[in-house]
């Protein structure tokens, strides 16, 4: 039996609290206690201090996309699935390097490798894969225009496209005859795609309905990207149970998701920083560009209205969003007045609700899997110490330890 005693200033995510002495105790794969250190039972096993750092739970980001590409305009353009694959598993090992111990992942090749990270052969953060994001023809993530729609479908390993209710069901249980367990559509036009507007709905209420009631029969949801409000509004009607971006929600669906629990993933670190990237296309700049104040004051409604706000990057390891910054998103949620513990509790308990696995991680509780990391600053203080993997000293996943740079 394996046993581990974690010291020093303590976040658990259960309550705002920050404890300046605190302990974790570890036995297996599970917490047995986490709190102040004057009430830790007596215990032997290896102590693990954190020195002038932090413990925190795993942190966990719920838009992903493992494509195991090395630039974003690769996604269609033929390169052997095999390789992408090879890819995504050299991805998952940086992502737990920077104390990410769970994913949400929109890709197919995410399939594959949460497959093997349950089989414990690959190193990576446990993964929620969601398949290929469905679009209609000439939506958002309609990449390759030079291919016909069949032949897009049959290379593309990130997005299928889909028209009409019968092919929009097809395509959603296509994904689940994969291995997806959730599903993530596009409901409005966004900033990286050269055919449509930010503010294009995408999907007929008929379309949206049939997809929402198709991931109801195998007991799971639908995610929607929306960047524009219309196409927001038209898949909360729908029924879907989580809002990806949400960069021009108007007061109408911010109040519709308060009322419906419907939570919100933020992707602020992308938002508020594709502007400043250099060699973007035009027609990025410039949507970009009006989508960086707009995701403020969406941010804002949000925590007025009591939206739950998860964390997720929208990262793909391109050479602008590299996994071992992925934490960048903490700090992009302060940019946009979130507070440093509201960050927190976004990329680890708010997270782990969007994953619907709330019961086993993302806080620090008796009883829960042991997913923990060690960063080597007070997050209250300085957020920077969440956002990249150089601060992250120790990673504990299910008990586990993945890495450990503590100091002597």
């Amino acid at each position: 039996m394996s046993e581990y005693i974690l010291k020093g200033r303590l976040i658990t995510a259960a309550s705002d609290e920050v404890i300046a002495h605190g302990t974790v105790i570890v036995k297996d794969d599970r917490i047995v206690f986490a709190g102040p250190s004057e009430k830790a039972p007596e215990c032997s096993g290896e102590v693990l201090d954190a020195g002038e750092g932090t413990i925190l739970p795993g942190f966990i980001d719920v838009h992903a996309h493992l494509t195991g590409e090395e630039d974003a305009g690769d996604y269609a353009d033929g390169k052997m699935f095999g390789d992408q694959i090879i890819g995504a598993v050299y991805q998952a090992g940086i992502l737990l390097d920077a104390g990410f111990t769970s994913l949400r992942d929109m890709s197919e090749a995410g399939i594959y490798v949460s497959r093997g990270v349950k089989r414990k052969v690959i190193r990576g953060p446990k993964i929620m894969p969601g398949g290929k994001v469905l679009s209609i023809t000439s939506g958002h993530v309609d990449l390759a225009p030079q291919m016909s729609v069949e032949q897009f479908n049959q290379t593309d390993h990130l997005s299928q496209l889909c028209d009409g209710r019968d092919g929009c069901v097809r395509a959603v249980r296509d994904q689940f005859r994969m291995g997806a367990e959730f599903i993530k559509i596009c409901a409005t036009g966004g900033v990286s795609s050269p055919a449509d507007r930010v503010d294009d709905v995408q999907f007929s209420p008929e379309e949206l309905k049939a997809m929402v009631d198709e991931a109801h029969r195998h007991h799971t949801y639908v995610t929607a990207h929306c960047t524009g409000y219309e196409g927001a509004y038209q898949a909360i009607l729908a029924g879907v149970e989580c809002i990806e971006h949400g960069v021009f929600l108007t007061q109408r669906e911010i109040d519709l998701m308060a009322e419906k629990q419907i939570p919100l993933v933020s992707t602020l670190s992308v938002s508020l920083g594709v502007a400043n990237i250099p060699d973007l296309p035009p027609y990025v700049h410039q949507k970009a560009l009006a989508c960086a104040e707009a995701n403020k004051k969406t941010i804002a409604m949000a925590r007025k209205a009591g939206v739950m706000i998860a964390l997720g990057t929208d990262y793909s390891n391109s050479r602008n969003t590299p996994y071992s910054q992925n934490g960048r998103e903490f700090e992009a949620m302060t940019r946009a007045g979130m507070t440093p513990m509201e960050a927190i509790h976004a990329g680890t308990i708010n997270a782990a609700r969007v994953m619907r696995k709330e019961q086993e991680t993302g806080s620090l509780e008796q009883g829960k899997l042991a997913d923990i990391v060690i960063v080597d600053g007070n997050p209250m203080e300085d957020i920077f110490c969440l956002t990249d993997a150089c601060h992250v000293k120790l990673v504990m996943q299910d008990g586990v330890l993945c890495k450990k740079e503590l100091s002597a």
